[in-house]
């Protein structure tokens, strides 16, 4: 968006660092009206940072014991998230035994 006019007033549009909802964001605002709005790639930035502020930093889980198996239960927003109740869902799983890790990747 070079040199854009603002679809209000005509103005010159600028880059601005803003925040809403507690989150930071880049937008472009009208130097004349102060109208702000965001490119797709901005929406898309501000939504993936907006997801990640729900997240806590860090979960501590025990494994729970199922059989003769053992499992994870992930909490609720984590699963919203991620989208894990889909029956469809697939996760990949990889052991870093060098660093004592479990990753788990939404496929």
């Amino acid at each position: 968006m070079k040199k854009e006019k603002c679809f209000e007033c005509g103005g010159t549009m600028k880059i601005v660092n803003t925040s809403y909802k507690g989150v930071p964001m880049e937008a472009y605002r009208c130097t004349r009206c102060r109208e702000t709005i965001l490119t797709e790639a901005q929406v898309s930035k501000f939504g993936n940072a907006f997801q990640q502020k729900k997240l806590k930093e860090k979960y501590i889980k025990r494994p729970i014991k199922i059989g003769h198996s053992y499992a994870v239960t992930f909490p609720r927003d984590i699963v919203s998230v991620f989208g894990l109740s889909s029956d469809k869902t697939k996760l990949d799983m990889r052991a870093d035994v060098d660093n004592n890790k479990i990753e788990i990747t939404v496929l």
